[in-house]
């Protein structure tokens, strides 16, 4: 009967069109996932440059301060020394005094 058959070709263009949809939307979710993968990824690659940058900062000064601090310490070091030896005769004194050499 030509009703039927009429019927079976609408069901048919209507599951071709679904079909065609899915395919449509699909298409549509992988390109945007796609864009999604790359922005976020370029975003990544710039949060890691900006990491990098701020660690190579960081670091130049902490090896600058660590310089400075360990000038500072040679120094203290040599005017302990120093005045070790210009008082040393003193502190001699004083010591054996303390304890009870003073004759």
């Amino acid at each position: 009967m030509p009703i039927f058959k009429w019927v079976e070709e609408i069901e048919e263009i209507y599951e071709n069109l679904i079909e065609n949809a899915k395919k449509e939307s699909l298409d549509d979710i992988e390109k945007l996932k796609a864009s999604i993968e790359k922005d976020v990824e370029k975003k990544n690659h710039h949060n890691q440059e900006i990491i990098n940058s701020a660690l190579a900062t960081l670091s130049k000064e902490v090896n600058e301060k660590s310089s400075k601090f360990g000038e500072s310490i040679s120094k203290l070091c040599s005017n302990i020394e120093k005045n070790f030896y210009e008082n040393k005769e003193e502190l001699m004194i004083l010591i054996f005094e303390k304890l009870g050499f003073d004759f």
